[in-house]
């Protein structure tokens, strides 16, 4: 029994997963299995998969798509080994990325979950002249490749997904603790999130393992307002309640997108009565109402001190605004939460 199991799931993924799978077979530790969940694929993926001649390949096809939660919590089940390699079906790992996290972790006996740095890289021209990849390669990409250390791991945890999934390698028992939940978007951040609640220990390796392909269909708006306004607000509900319940009143701090749909969310719960309103850093919207709320300053948390609490829900600002949060007197968790 090999110690590790590369866990894939795909759909429809046709167009990249040879080139997925070429770079996981080239890997130098080349012990492992690698178990592929087909989730009802109704292209040509199944037969670019079978037509890799490799006994590490272990293929499994569904019949009807049933989503990435059930696919890859279907695939964890098969899973026996010592350590879990996740994978994603449009992404490239380097070749020394196994050798490198079963190292790590066989070294490092209290780390449960280790990943490394990404490195992006367009699909197309259009990708790469899309505001969208100038996003990912300066705010994502700083989120995301800034932490190494556990601890600071730990914190962040409770913001965003501090670690990337398509470049862990974790220990199976532990992993199969949460495993894949049916989640529209997010199960993954589902899985990290509770694992840091209960305490384990997760760390990056401060180099590039996997190069994440940008592509046209990665992100849309659709997906985002599913992201933020069920799967963020299931995974963090227990946080949120808890500093809803401890509060006079709320402000969601940022009016753009993100912030309306935590809005959305609260309503959707019917926890919207305790919103004051929105704060915003934009002098432009100040004095503008945005889903019959007000848009204020942030001057106007002055007049309330930690009475009232704070959401932060702006991705580029969120840091700024916790420090200026924390300057002010506020605590993370117990009078601020970052919402993603």
């Amino acid at each position: 029994m090999p110690e590790i199991s590369a866990l894939m799931s795909v759909y429809n993924g046709a167009e990249f997963v040879a080139e997925t799978i070429e770079s996981i077979l080239a890997q130098t530790y080349s012990d492992f299995e690698f178990i592929i969940v087909n989730d009802g694929s109704t292209d040509i993926t199944r037969e670019i998969i079978e037509s890799f001649n490799d006994h590490r390949i272990r293929l499994f096809n569904f019949v009807e798509n049933k989503g990435v939660g059930p696919a890859l919590s279907f695939g964890l089940s098969k899973v026996q080994s010592k350590y879990v390699a996740k994978v994603d079906a449009d992404d490239i790992s380097i070749p020394t990325r196994f050798e490198k996290q079963k190292e790590f972790l066989d070294s490092h006996s209290d780390i449960s979950v280790v990943g490394g740095f990404v490195e992006f890289f367009p699909h197309n021209e259009k990708v790469k002249n899309s505001a969208r990849y100038h996003t990912f390669k300066t705010v994502i990409h700083k989120e995301i490749n800034s932490l190494v250390d556990w601890k600071a791991i730990k914190e962040k945890m409770y913001w965003y997904c501090a670690i990337t999934h398509p470049t862990i390698m974790g220990k199976t028992d532990v992993l199969k603790k949460i495993g894949y939940e049916d989640f529209p978007m997010g199960t993954d951040y589902n899985l990290f999130y509770n694992l840091n609640k209960l305490g384990y220990k997760m760390g990056n390796l401060p180099q590039v393992l996997v190069k994440m392909r940008v592509s046209d269909s990665s992100i849309t708006a659709t997906k985002n307002e599913i992201f933020f306004r069920k799967s963020v607000f299931r995974i963090k509900k227990e946080e949120i309640t808890d500093l809803l319940d401890d509060s006079e009143c709320v402000f969601i701090w940022g009016a753009g997108s993100m912030g309306q749909n935590l809005f959305y969310a609260l309503k959707t719960h019917r926890l919207e009565s305790k919103v004051r309103g929105f704060i915003d850093s934009d002098l432009t919207k100040h004095g503008k109402m945005v889903l019959d709320k007000m848009i204020y300053s942030p001057q106007a948390l002055a007049k309330y001190g930690t009475k009232v609490k704070v959401i932060i829900a702006s991705q580029p600002g969120k840091f700024e605004i916790a420090d200026y949060l924390e300057s002010k007197g506020y605590n993370h968790l117990e009078d601020y939460l970052v919402y993603y």
